[in-house]
């Protein structure tokens, strides 16, 4: 694992400004960093001591007991007297440095003294880690503490974004959001739990490396250092201090009256003096969160029984009543739970996005009860298991007669085949064969209709699609699951013909229904169609309120553990922060739906994130991955209605490395594809990037034809019609109007455009403007923002394209089979591209 300096300061930027600051004031005599064991005072203090001249020593408590033991280093052997002392470690740190002190609580009394004097005498400064637990400041500095002169800077556990900086860093990531959620939610952010945990993880086999990042192996495995602490600690206690460490590990924490109607508060009082536990407001918890893990290892499946009965009596005694909670105790401690009781509470759990709880109530009452196997298989689906969601779906199918539940298992099993599977004949023979099991006019057309009109959408048919969901209307009746598929289906055809506005308003109108439902609506259905309204907003135009949008719902699935939407929602992001501009942001959230998406298969989301990642890099002039390019190219990329951001990432793949006509190539051949299918949104962003790729001819007929009436689509225009007119005014209201889409980028290229057709004045106040736009997203040099337009080429276009081909490696036979030629032409092709170059062999090419 890697541990370098630059990691100290992950997650500690404010912390490490804070204490120069207060080490620069000259009312300071001691800052003292305080914070619970692990959180990383250490490391701050190596920081500090990096940046200021710093003397450094440490405090040990096993030598508490000899004087001067911390200072020893500083001190000439055969001094015994403490003045003189004073005055060796007064030299030791000239004035103006600091002595830094790890452990200072842990120092014996003269070497406090002391160092404390040293603090008194002007011009310098003690800085010093001191361990609190609870807070509190050990009674050894307390005093000291109490100083007007001393400065206290807490250093708290990370939080949830900075675990995840952490980890990434440790691990030299990416690293699956889900591996983070759960690091951070068993080491509680504490940085040295953390890096024990991965350090054991990676050591067992338990975290796995792919060629696109970390994700889980297994379950990560408790260190086994602190396997042996908690034992240790818990030696000599009396009975109700182990039997109340027993009740808190079943959940991990208990609040105040659970246990005290548990009868353990007594025991838990012993348990914080003695630093197993502490309070946390009205919560006990243990002091290491992986101390719950390690006790309930350690105990017998009757004794976890015995305990999981003393949670389940007090929470039927609590109001408001948990059912979900109460009925997960009820099956844990052995209680016999009737089907309809689980299958009740895992709706619940499934809704409220405890996917871990719902599978497992699922899974108990699966084949007892209709509806049970509905719940699982999503919950499997959701959570990146679409195989084996596919069986259970199979399975019920086989066992379920014709009828509502049977019909609904159908079309989810659709659903699961083609968006998990990413397998569109085999969600349509599944859609022929259940619709075959009913007569004409059966009531549950509509909801085959409904996966009809999702299988067009998602296949590239937007009219098909419209033309069924038109006849279907709202769908009003249908269960909510499938009203949010009849929502999306449209919502994606009519994003697919440029209906941008349209497409945001049908999914955002149900979202607002959902959301308004409260607590009890469905999580994940929220999440799901705020994914769907991030790709429509962002298709429209509305590029912030896109990135908004995928952001609560990559939180909302998270949180819940549904990796389906989970990568899906990041790559959302990452696409609208790409057209925005803020490359580096882009390429963070790429990577993550990438290393999620790739763990679990999701063959379209991986391409869509590569698609991305390739952009990303392409517009800083950046190389990609060959192996990205390599993937985008592949037969196995995918099919869905996603697909036409392929060629505009090979497009900016080839234009990184210099081989700008056949970047070129990419964006017409990706044009004219979305042309045929319809693709309208898609088609207007080719042109777009066409335009930014000083490939102009035609575009604007063309966007002219596709009046794509959308903020976005009307700043395209306005770029396009103001280069053909070479209008600076036209271009810098195209560049207003890219702004006022959210997107810094395309307005600074715009105001850059406007300033090569103006001069004077008007050319200096449009270049000022570029300017400051490109400064948002870090002034990438993107081919309008870095500078002059292209030189006149020798070559015409087609001979450059050969040439750049040949120049890559591909023979005559290959390249005449990629551009539809005969071999004869490209030789030819390549004969006049070598006279206009002076050069007589392809080994001389140089493009």
């Amino acid at each position: 694992m890697r541990d370098d300096p630059g990691m100290t300061m992950i997650g500690r930027t404010r912390e490490f400004g804070d204490v120069l600051a207060a080490v620069r004031d000259p009312r300071t005599d001691v800052v003292l960093v305080t914070g619970e064991a692990g959180v990383g005072k250490t490391r701050l203090l190596d920081a500090v001591s990096t940046a200021l001249p710093a003397v450094r020593a440490w405090g040990t408590r096993g030598l508490a007991h000899v004087p001067l033991a911390a200072l020893a280093h500083l001190l000439d052997p055969a001094t015994t007297s403490l003045a003189k002392m004073v005055a060796q470690v007064l030299d030791a740190v000239p004035a103006g440095a600091v002595l830094a002190v790890d452990d200072l609580d842990g120092c014996d009394e003269v070497s406090l003294a002391v160092a404390v004097r040293v603090a008194r005498d002007a011009g310098r400064t003690l800085v010093g880690t001191v361990r609190t637990v609870d807070g509190r400041v050990p009674p050894a500095v307390a005093e000291l503490a109490a100083s007007p002169s001393t400065v206290l800077l807490p250093v708290a556990a990370f939080d949830r974004a900075s675990t995840e900086e952490l980890v990434d860093a440790l691990l030299d990531g990416p690293v699956d959001a889900g591996v983070v959620d759960d690091v951070w939610r068993r080491t509680g952010g504490n940085a040295l739990f953390v890096t024990q945990l991965l350090d054991g993880a990676r050591r067992s086999g338990a975290l796995h490396r792919s060629a696109v990042g970390w994700h889980a192996a297994g379950p990560l495995p408790v260190p086994t250092g602190l396997r042996s602490l908690l034992p240790t600690r818990l030696e000599g206690l009396p009975d109700d201090a182990v039997a109340a460490a027993r009740f808190l590990a079943a959940t991990g924490r208990a609040t105040d009256g659970e246990v005290e109607l548990a009868g353990h508060h007594a025991g838990t009082e012993r348990l914080v003096a003695h630093g197993i536990a502490v309070w946390a407001g009205e919560t006990a918890r243990f002091v290491h969160p992986l101390f719950a893990e390690v006790l309930w290892d350690g105990l017998s499946p009757a004794r976890r029984r015995a305990v999981l009965r003393e949670h389940l009596a007090v929470a039927r005694t609590l109001a408001p009543h948990d059912h979900v909670r109460c009925t997960v105790l009820s099956l844990d401690a052995g209680e016999a739970v009737e089907p309809e009781r689980l299958l009740a509470a895992a709706r619940v759990a499934a809704a409220g996005g405890a996917t871990d709880i719902a599978e497992r109530l699922a899974r108990a009452c699966l084949g007892a009860i209709p509806g049970a196997a509905l719940v699982l298989a999503v919950t499997l689906w959701e959570t990146g298991r679409a195989d084996e969601a596919v069986t259970v779906l199979r399975d019920a199918l086989d066992r379920t007669p014709p009828g509502p539940d049977s019909a609904l298992l159908a079309v989810t099993l659709h659903k699961v085949v083609l968006w998990g599977r990413y397998d569109l004949p085999a969600a349509r023979e599944v859609l022929r064969q259940q619709s075959a099991r009913y007569p004409a006019g059966a009531p549950v057309g509509a909801l085959f209709a409904v996966a009809e009109a999702d299988a067009l959408a998602y296949a590239g048919f937007p009219d098909e699609a419209l033309a069924i969901a038109a006849v279907i209307g709202d769908g009003a009746r249908l269960p909510l699951p499938v009203r949010a598929m009849l929502a999306t289906s449209r919502s994606n055809a009519l994003a697919h013909i440029g209906r941008t506005g349209e497409a945001v308003a049908v999914v955002e109108e149900l979202l607002d229904r959902v959301t308004g439902a409260g607590p009890e609506a469905d999580a994940g259905t929220r999440d799901k169609l705020l994914v769907y309204a991030s790709h429509a907003l962002r298709e429209h135009g509305r590029l912030d309120d896109a990135a908004r949008a995928a952001e609560r719902a990559y939180e909302g699935a998270r949180a819940d553990g549904v990796v389906f939407e989970r990568a899906w929602a990041a790559v959302c992001v990452g696409a609208a922060r790409l057209q925005a501009g803020h490359l580096d942001d882009a390429a963070r959230w790429a990577r993550r739906s990438l290393v999620t998406a790739a763990a679990a298969g999701m063959t379209d989301c991986t391409r869509v994130s590569l698609s991305v990642l390739a952009v990303s890099y392409g517009c800083r002039g950046l190389a990609p991955d060959p192996a990205w390019v390599a993937h985008l190219r592949s037969p196995e990329a995918g099919l869905g209605f996603l697909r036409h951001t392929v060629p505009i990432a090979l497009g900016w793949a080839a234009y990184a490395e210099g081989r700008h006509a056949e970047a070129r190539d990419a964006l017409r051949q990706g044009q004219a594809q979305a042309a045929r299918e319809r693709a309208v949104a898609a088609e207007s962003w080719i042109l777009h990037e066409r335009l930014r790729m000083h490939d102009g001819a035609g575009v604007l007929a063309r966007l002219t034809a596709l009046a794509v009436d959308s903020p976005i689509g009307v700043a395209r225009l306005s770029l396009a019609t103001g280069l053909d007119r070479a209008s600076s005014e036209i271009l810098l209201e195209a560049a207003a109007a890219f702004r006022a889409a959210g997107s810094p980028l395309y307005a600074a290229e715009a105001a850059a455009m406007a300033a090569r057709c103006a001069s004077g004045r008007v050319a200096a106040a449009a270049r000022r403007r570029a300017a400051e736009f490109a400064h948002e997203v870090g002034d990438p040099a993107t081919p309008p923002l870095a500078g002059a337009p292209t030189p006149t080429d020798p070559l015409t276009a087609r001979e450059r394209l050969v040439a750049e081909l040949a120049a890559g490696g591909a023979n005559n036979a290959e390249i005449a089979a990629r551009l539809v030629l005969s071999v004869r032409t490209v030789e030819n092709h390549l004969s006049r591209a070598y006279a206009k170059l002076g050069i007589t062999s392809r080994s001389e090419l140089s493009i």
